[in-house]
Formats: structure tokens, sequence, C-alpha cells
């Protein structure tokens, strides 16, 4: 797309006067230009294919395929459109997964028509644009995914890496805990393989991190 070209746009959503009232601040615009519109997934995926456009606004809960299945479908298939998702209701899992799955921007319906213009055009130009709140969401979903994620260590475990986060040598770890320098190795070693990690330093930020050493 040169920089002189409209931006070619499809958008979706079931609501009729929300959608109404987007294509029309949208046309208003000389540097966008909305060459199709639907309202169900299964319809805006089919326009995506067809049309090809730079860019596809989508609402998250389409029916037949919700946003994030169409966006799913578009990165499957290697398509070139990019994708700006619209929220009523900004709940973190989607967020996440949106993120996850490659959007080029996710804003709530409460966005006003100039800044989705606007989205619309910076993601064109190969920007990504999450409004605050998505943002913010998407930081709680992902704080809650590292907790419940967490590798499950044994008690022994645990005190050997809180032993190991406090600087404890290999022997000291062991007289400590009155237990062989062997036994320390295996253990470390369990708690390398169950962070992902190679050395203590590593060992040590994974664990701060995922909230272990509280």
């Amino acid at each position: 797309m040169s920089s002189s070209s409209p931006v070619t746009t499809v958008v979706a959503d079931d609501h009729p006067i929300f959608l109404e009232g987007l294509l029309g601040g949208l046309r208003t615009r000389d540097d966008i230009e909305v060459v199709g519109h639907a309202s169900d997934g299964g319809a805006a995926l089919q326009l995506i294919r067809d049309l090809r456009p730079a860019v596809a606004v989508l609402d998250l809960r389409l029916p037949t395929l919700t946003g994030i299945e169409v966006l799913r479908a578009v990165r499957r298939d290697a398509l070139d459109t990019r994708v700006l998702i619209l929220s009523g209701e900004l709940l973190t899992s989607a967020v996440y997964e949106a993120v996850q799955t490659g959007v080029d921007g996710y804003l709530t319906k409460d966005a006003d028509r100039r800044e989705i213009g606007q989205a619309i055009v910076t993601i064109a130009r190969g920007g990504t644009v999450l409004a605050p709140e998505a943002q913010a969401a998407l930081s709680v979903e992902v704080r809650g995914r590292a907790h419940d994620d967490a590798p499950v260590l044994s008690p022994r475990e645990r005190e050997v890496l809180r032993m190991i986060a406090d600087g404890l040598s290999g022997p000291e770890i062991a007289a400590g805990l009155q237990i062989g320098t062997a036994t320390v190795k295996t253990h470390t070693q369990k708690i390398y393989e169950k962070l992902g990690v190679s050395e203590r330093a590593a060992a040590v930020a994974v664990a701060m991190r995922r909230r272990l050493l509280e």
C-alpha cells in the first residue's frame, strides 16, 4: 500500500446500528476505503479471502465465527490482511488469546470513530494498536497465567530453591538440610528441568517471576 492510497477495509459487526455508524464514519475519510462489510464471521472471512483488504475490523463476538476465529483463519491461511478487533466487553482471556493469535489492534467499542479510523491507518502501515484498557487486561491475564502455569515443585525442591536464591553453595545447602551433596545436585537438576533453565541465576529469576519464592 502506498502512502497516498486509501486503506482498503472490511468491517464486520452483528449490531446494525453500530455497524452503520462505523461505516458512516469511515466513509468520510479520504485515507480509508471500505470495500465490504458483513454481519457474521463466516461472511467476513469470505470477504477477506475474496477482496484481500489491507485491514479487517472485526467485532469480537460475531456469530458463526468469532472475531478471533476469523483472525486465526487469516493467520493460518497466511493472508496479508491485518486485523483490528473491537470488543464491547473487555475480557482478559479474549485479549490474551487475540494477542497470542497475532492480532494487530484491539480497541473497545467505546473508542470514537476517529480513534478507530486512526487505528486502521496505523496497523495498515505495520503498527500495533492496543487500547490502554486492553493493555491492562493483557497484563492481568499474563500475570494470572504465569501464576497458574507455575511448575509444581516438591516441598524439598522449594527448600533447595530458596537456599539457592539466598546464595548458598551446594555443600552449604546439604549441611543446612542434612542431606548429601549428591542429593542436592539431584534436586537442583530437577528444579532446572521444571523451570526450563540451566543455571542458578536463571533459576532464581524465573522463580521470582513466577512467584515460587513467596
